[in-house]
């Protein structure tokens, strides 16, 4: 909604004009306030400037999300160390050998996913703003839930920590890729955005480095996988219901952001994803269990989006 209001100063000498306006948020977004100064000096000659200003809305600092954001970091790295307690390294030697799994997976993470995400913002028409955060959705890599979810469903937890690692390093310049392409087409023209590189890279680090430490500890104490095994599972389930219960109490504010269009049509990418990616890995003869993690990993962004 836009909005105008006029101020008259009578102004004759050089000091500083000084001019309160109370702005209320309803929603987290950004916007501009746009005016003009119109000046007039004593011999009647008008000059005009137009002038902006940028106003950003940013999240409500609370106790609770601030207690959610900093033990993210704590828990992605307690789960990253247990999956390299479990990473067998021989299975790690043959999929590097034979990378068909892992190209299947490049494929569906940043070629299906990120047309998904472009094709139901346009076809449902989403606001700009909106259908390029699904568009970015749809070009982030993989992360920890995967990793979480594949270990809950019996999955290939070898191949989900190598394709979370390499969709992560790949995301340095296939993001870019995409939103100078297509994103920029379709939305960055309307929109000013940065790509999150240090994110990335702190979200690499969070991801490798525990991965390294818990190859270390399962190397140099063997009986540890025994009792990493008998727990992964329990302590997996906790998690994945902390992310989901805790985060949607945190933010559930976001909720009041979504029409009902959003809310049937955004499930369709995650959703989309997790069908083509299982039919690409089953027309390239992979094993069920490769087919489930393959899906899982294309479809789960949900930590990093």
């Amino acid at each position: 909604m836009d909005a105008f209001c006029i101020f008259i100063v009578n102004h004759i000498d050089f000091s500083t004009i000084v001019i309160n306006l109370k702005v209320e948020a309803l929603r987290i977004n950004q916007t501009f306030i746009r005016y003009v100064l119109k000046k007039i000096d004593t011999k009647n000659h008008e000059e005009f400037e137009n002038c902006s200003m940028r106003i950003a809305t940013l999240p409500p600092r609370r106790l609770i999300n601030l207690i959610y954001t900093k033990s993210m970091p704590f828990i992605m790295i307690v789960v990253s160390v247990q999956m390299g307690i479990l990473l067998d390294l021989q299975v790690l030697k043959e999929l590097v050998r034979r990378p068909v799994a892992l190209g299947i997976g490049f494929i569906c993470q940043y070629f299906i996913m990120p047309m998904i995400g472009f094709v139901i913002s346009k076809v449902f028409r989403y606001p700009t703003l909106y259908g390029f955060g699904l568009f970015v959705v749809g070009c982030c890599p993989g992360g920890t839930a995967s990793n979480q979810l594949t270990v809950i469903f019996n999955g290939d937890l070898a191949l989900s920590a190598l394709m979370t690692f390499t969709s992560t390093i790949a995301s340095f310049f296939m993001m870019p890729l995409w939103f100078y392409t297509l994103g920029n087409y379709a939305y960055l023209r309307q929109l000013k955005i940065r790509i999150p590189f240090w994110d990335l890279i702190q979200s690499l680090a969070t991801i490798v480095g525990p991965l390294l430490l818990g190859l270390i500890v399962a190397y140099c104490i063997p009986k540890v996988k025994c009792y990493v095994t008998l727990m992964v599972k329990p302590v997996f389930f906790l998690l994945f219901f902390y992310f989901f219960g805790f985060g949607t109490y945190v933010n559930f504010y976001l909720f009041t952001y979504i029409d009902w269009r959003m809310a049937l049509t955004a499930p369709l990418l995650p959703w989309l994803g997790y069908l083509m990616a299982g039919i690409l890995a089953y027309l390239f003869r992979q094993d069920w269990i490769r087919i489930k993690t393959i899906a899982i990993e294309t479809g789960m962004h949900i930590d990093h989006s």
